[in-house]
């Protein structure tokens, strides 16, 4: 019988919901009504002890926060999207909160000149908002805003830059009549009338930072270190005369924050080796260190990487209230969800509150040999499945160590997911990044002691550029493919650690997988699958791979291109998502909605055992499509996540449909629950893991960029059933829309069938 065609129209979004609970990882709040915001590079903390903050880009929208005894008190909003972003300044007085912010035309398409700058320019600015409320506008004569999301008459332009340059204010505080700001592009502080938002005065400066106001009425601007400069603190009457001394740090110090606690205390933050709030105590005449709050090297002490109280992780932000209770926004991640909010009480160092939002553009695994152990690209955590939903997961440690390993590709290029293995009883942490680029590689001390991933591994189709450090990775080929491996165990890229396979880039490719032996796949769209068998380890604990037992395969027929695969070696088992003529992605990012199964792949010929078009929203178009992301498997499943929402198809964000792994048939779907409520895009090539317990519970991973969380959906191995099988059987021919089609083949007799079923 000749091959059944696959219909060229989707099948549709039928399938039934399976019984599961929702929780979640790295953040404090589930997301539908709370969540902590990702990051915080400004915080302006009241007498009372109410905090707000601010940072320039929060997917969710939580630019601006206000929190108030360990909790989320409300969001400004109207500071992301329609042109405007937060920024990196906050003041606040008894009567308005003041929101340092950024507004653009998104490429002169929004026209306004009384909300938006022309074409090819951008404003930075402020928001004069009521502290009563800091969703409402404080509006003024003169001020800009009304039209889309953005509050009427209420933002003041206080520098109009080019599109692509400029820097944001730098500094603000306020008193009950005047808004000082510090202002980069015009090197400047700058001083406003609280209520008409008329200019009074201002003066030149240098490096423009941080402002904080001292008793009674002094001025005092941070200057950030630089490569030439040491950090240095300058004091100011409200006039704009300079007073002295200033504080000039040692090198070894380098100052991100600072502010006042009662009886004068100066609190510096330091985000050097220290990672410590260092105290300094004077007068008019001398400002002296005397004393520092927190544990010296923070995360870095002892034991090294655990997290914990007093353990601090570079500090962006500093305040303090009247009673001597100083608020401390960390942010020690690598590429964006770092936000550790906690409340100390200086005095004694007693923990008061403490805030997350540690995970965005993030996917988490599970250690094999402990299903209590997760770890995204940066961060371990502890997962404790008898707690309630939502606490079951604690911080443990944080795996990145900036001081020992500069070259840590971590810190140089935009990394995502995670995947952990075990090779030779080892843990070993691989990174991916957001478009399946690179593969990172990092080992852990073997004495099982140590939170820091080592680097020790990469994978390279092509020559990698890191924008910010065009010399990193140092000794890297000019051109081609290639492998590094830290032969001595130093963490860093040396000379004679490249394996290079040829002169020639590697053919486009975006299906990384580890299996979970170690061997290393790359599924190439157009030019067959590529095998790295793992070699052991090598005498530093290093994974060992290579191009001379590289294995390459040709593409199976079934498919126009490749996208994601999966290998169990257990079962010789491969799994393959991509396209085909009929069946192509909505969006560029997307797995495409064929997938297929072959059998004996490596022991045998690769018999086809079926291929299935998983339901996707055809036509849909931009990152919003609905259409699957990849999959995972996981006991007896397949889980595959769709990048976004379809209102027609009854689809909500956060959708993963479940199949057969013997068949491929449906088995249901899983969706966020409502204090979940909508979560993000799938963002990341590899944005799902599945993983089955010992006792036979399933766990599954999401990605969540939306508020900063990882979304963890858990189902009792009871809950989770394949469905009948199919009272019917039918070839299955071109044009049947309305089913889901299953194309089989039957390894003995080669014979194609199709199976159709309805829920």
């Amino acid at each position: 019988m000749a091959s059944a065609a696959i219909a060229a129209a989707p099948p549709p979004f039928n399938s039934p919901a399976i019984a599961h609970v929702t929780s979640w990882l790295g953040n404090t709040y589930p997301g539908a009504k709370k969540w902590v915001q990702q990051d915080i590079r400004a915080m302006a903390v009241t007498d009372d002890g109410t905090v707000f903050t601010n940072v320039e880009w929060e997917e969710g929208g939580g630019n601006v926060g206000q929190y108030r005894n360990g909790e989320l008190i409300r969001y400004a909003r109207h500071t992301h999207g329609w042109g405007a972003m937060g920024g990196e300044a906050i003041a606040v007085n008894s009567k308005y909160v003041f929101i340092g912010m950024v507004m653009g035309s998104e490429g002169g398409g929004l026209k306004d000149e009384n909300t938006w700058p022309p074409k090819g320019a951008k404003w930075f600015g402020f928001s004069r908002r009521l502290r009563s409320d800091i969703s409402k506008a404080a509006p003024f004569a003169g001020g800009k805003g009304g039209k889309g999301d953005t509050l009427k008459e209420s933002f003041l332009v206080v520098a109009e830059v080019p599109e692509k340059g400029g820097a944001p204010i730098a500094g603000m505080v306020a008193t009950e009549t005047e808004l000082i700001l510090s202002e980069p592009n015009a090197s400047e502080v700058q001083v406003f009338d609280c209520e008409t938002m008329k200019p009074l005065r201002r003066w030149k400066i240098d490096r423009a930072g941080p402002l904080a106001l001292e008793a009674p009425g002094k001025v005092w601007m941070l200057q950030r270190k630089t490569e030439t400069a040491p950090g240095r603190l300058l004091r100011f009457t409200q006039t704009g005369q300079e007073l002295s001394p200033a504080v000039t740090f040692a090198e070894r110090v380098t100052p991100t924050a600072f502010c006042f606690a009662p009886e004068g205390k100066l609190l510096v933050a330091d985000a050097g080796v220290a990672q410590q709030i260092r105290i300094y105590e004077g007068s008019d005449e001398r400002f002296r260190e005397t004393s520092a709050f927190g544990e010296e090297r923070g995360i870095y002490a002892e034991p090294v990487g655990a997290f914990g109280s007093r353990r601090f992780n570079q500090i962006a932000a500093l305040g303090c209230d009247a009673s001597g209770n100083i608020c401390v926004a960390q942010d020690g991640q690598t590429g964006g969800g770092g936000t550790v909010l906690e409340s100390y009480a200086l005095a004694s160092g007693k923990l008061n509150w403490r805030l997350f939002g540690l995970t965005f553009v993030d996917m988490a695994d599970i250690d094999p040999a402990s299903d209590g152990d997760f770890f995204t690209k940066e961060e371990h955590f502890k997962f404790d499945y008898a707690q309630p939903i939502g606490r079951e997961w604690s911080y443990a440690g944080f795996t990145v160590d900036r001081f020992h390993y500069p070259q840590d590709p971590r810190l140089h290029i935009w990394s995502a997911g995670a995947w952990v293995r075990r090779i030779g009883g080892r843990r070993i942490l691989f990174v991916n990044d957001m478009n399946g680029e690179h593969l990172q590689v990092y080992r852990f001390a073997s004495d099982g002691k140590n939170e820091f991933a080592i680097p020790s591994g990469f994978f390279a189709k092509r020559r990698v550029s890191d924008k910010k450090d065009l010399s990193w990775p140092p000794h890297q080929p000019e051109k081609g493919e290639w492998i590094w491996r830290d032969t001595d165990g130093n963490g860093a890229f040396n000379a004679d650690e490249f394996a290079i396979n040829t002169v020639a880039d590697a053919p486009v490719a975006q299906g990384w997988w580890v299996d979970n032996r170690g061997n290393v796949w790359l599924a190439t769209e157009t030019h067959g699958i590529r095998l790295f068998p793992q070699q052991g380890l090598d005498a530093k604990g290093n994974p060992v791979w290579n191009f001379a037992t590289m294995q390459v395969f040709a593409a199976p027929a079934e498919f126009k291109q490749i996208k994601r695969l999966r290998y169990l070696p257990e079962s010789d088992t491969l799994f393959l998502a991509g396209t085909t003529d009929e069946h192509k992605n909505q969006h560029w990012k997307p797995s495409g909605p064929v997938i297929a199964r072959y059998d004996s792949w490596l022991k045998g010929q690769g018999a086809l055992r079926w291929k299935i078009v998983t339901p996707y929203a055809s036509g849909s178009q931009g990152h919003s499509s609905c259409e699957p992301m990849g999959f995972d498997v996981a006991g007896d499943f397949l889980f595959v996540p769709f990048t976004g929402a379809s209102k027609p198809d009854n689809v909500k964000q956060g959708r993963v449909e479940v199949f057969r792994a013997s068949d491929g048939l449906s088995a249901g779907h899983l969706e966020p629950s409502e204090d979940v409520g909508e979560i993000g895009l799938q963002d990341l090539r590899e944005c799902l893991v599945a993983h089955r317990r010992a006792d036979g519970e399933f766990v599954v991973l999401l990605e969540d960029d939306y508020k900063s969380k990882v979304v963890v959906y858990r189902i009792n191995a009871g809950d989770l059933k394949s469905p009948q099988s199919p009272k019917k059987q039918k070839v299955q021919g071109v044009g049947a829309s309305s089913e889901t089609c299953v194309e089989q083949r039957n390894s003995s007799t080669m014979r194609n069938f199709s199976l159709h079923w309805r829920n």
